[in-house]
């Protein structure tokens, strides 16, 4: 069972004396910030990071620095990448991804990103890029049956298109029912991961061993998904017929040895903890791009009124292609601040795997640090108004004076998400998309309360109203 061997390599918790480190936000004794860590991280990581560019966000239960300047991201996620591994929190997920890139550490990481990477080249991209297309003109003929007006959860709508769009593109499964089955699955058994993820490793894997019914029923869904992704891989590698899906792209790669030579495929158990890491990135992030995007379209209308005039002069009522995004620089801009403002990606978490310097810090083995791109992102120092949406700051003059660390909504360096571009094309087409023929009002009686899960979402949804345009 992926993950069943967690939890030994970690190193103990570091000790260090307060007058070594950074300032940070007051403590409570004996918990820290661990209510509040698990109440309002966000809050925590804005407070923390009032105190300097390299702070104590929190000494216990586990010691926590935040990285909040562009340089000194740069550094952490670029220069010492190979100082870091990835954080305690990702113990948990290996019970579900198994050792994906999410999940990995060096050489492993190291060995699949250099075999996958190239695969992501811009002929395949655009490929899915009209796939995602085309699911999204499927996915409006239902609203065509809403009545004018109706209130719906955009967080929800975006989730159901995105997770066919994914269980086509990377399993080649085209019926609504596989998508669903294998999302619910998927979402329960997330849902699990997440509160086991607040338990130290020792109680994780007692909770873990319990007949407890929630475990039950982890391992129900959890069969459930690797008996779909086996099935899959079984089938496939007994076939003989090409698939343009990214099952069959994990499944065509050979490793290569320090003289070029062939190594051999990768097992079935890595190509299935790649699938379902790709699965699950390619759901939550373009999932929740859409919807803060779609939500702050809602609560500007003057934006979206220039946007519609955008994609009604270039488009002329045709579905987008990978080529029209050139023309299409407003919608451009307003994907670009809505991933600045809400980055579904909120923070990035790293681990010391060897003692180093930041900043002019010494950073002890086994402290976490985060480089929270809600916070960067927000800082007034490289955003004027950063708590504004203002699409048109994004010139391309911005753009090239920027660091490229005050802005990374996929993360950095070698971690960087494999999928960036799949999703940042995807997304933009998907807006056009849906820009031609609809558009969104906000809900007066809602208010955004921020939710971070696994992605930046919002409690209680993100409803809005859809009209029809004339």
């Amino acid at each position: 069972m992926p993950g069943s061997d967690l939890g030994s390599a970690f190193p103990p918790h570091p000790v260090i004396k307060r007058s070594a480190l950074p300032p940070g936000p007051p403590e409570r004794p004996v918990v820290g910030q661990l209510f509040r860590l698990l109440r309002d991280p966000i809050g925590l990581m804005q407070d923390a990071a009032t105190y300097g560019d390299v702070a104590t966000m929190a000494t216990k239960p586990a010691l926590v620095y935040l990285v909040s300047h562009p340089d000194l991201v740069q550094r952490l996620l670029v220069t010492l990448h190979q100082k870091l591994r990835r954080p305690r929190t990702s113990e948990a997920l290996r019970f579900l991804l198994g050792y994906g890139l999410l999940t990995a550490d060096d050489p492993l990481h190291l060995r699949n990103r250099r075999l996958i990477q190239p695969q992501f080249h811009r002929r395949r991209i655009e490929g899915y890029a009209r796939t995602m297309v085309e699911y999204a003109l499927i996915h409006e003929e239902r609203w065509k049956r809403l009545p004018s007006g109706a209130r719906v959860d955009m967080a929800l709508e975006m989730h159901h298109l995105m997770r066919r769009i994914v269980t086509r593109t990377l399993f080649g499964l085209d019926l609504p029912e596989d998508a669903q089955r294998l999302g619910e699955a998927f979402e329960q058994a997330n849902a699990y991961m997440r509160l086991r993820g607040f338990q130290g490793p020792r109680l994780r894997g007692l909770f873990h061993r319990l007949p407890l019914p929630q475990t039950r029923r982890f391992r129900r869904d959890l069969a459930y998904l690797d008996g779909v992704a086996y099935g899959l891989i079984k089938e496939r590698r007994a076939s003989k017929e090409e698939s343009d899906d990214l099952l069959s792209m994990l499944l065509g790669l050979r490793y290569e040895d320090e003289d070029g030579n062939d190594a051999g495929a990768m097992s079935d158990r890595q190509v299935r903890d790649e699938a379902m890491t790709m699965f699950a990135a390619g759901q939550g992030t373009s999932t929740m791009a859409l919807a803060w995007t779609w939500y702050l379209l809602a609560t500007h209308p003057e934006i979206q009124e220039r946007f519609h005039r955008e994609v009604d002069e270039v488009l002329e009522g045709r579905p987008p292609g990978p080529e029209d995004l050139q023309h299409l620089p407003l919608t451009d801009q307003i994907v670009t601040e809505s991933l600045r403002m809400y980055p579904p990606v909120y923070t990035t978490a790293q681990m010391a795997a060897e003692p180093f310097e930041l900043g002019g810090y010494q950073i002890p083995l086994g402290a976490n640090l985060v480089a929270p791109q809600i916070v960067v992102h927000r800082d007034a120092r490289w955003f004027e108004e950063p708590l504004a949406f203002r699409p048109e700051r994004w010139t391309p003059e911005f753009r090239e004076s920027l660091h490229r660390f005050a802005y990374y909504p996929y993360g950095g360096g070698p971690r960087l998400c494999i999928g960036d571009r799949f999703s940042d094309m995807g997304v933009r087409l998907i807006t056009a998309t849906f820009g031609q023929r609809w558009k969104v009002l906000p809900d007066p009686g809602f208010t955004v309360e921020l939710m971070p899960l696994l992605t930046l979402k919002a409690k209680g949804g993100l409803p809005l109203f859809l009209e029809r345009r004339n």
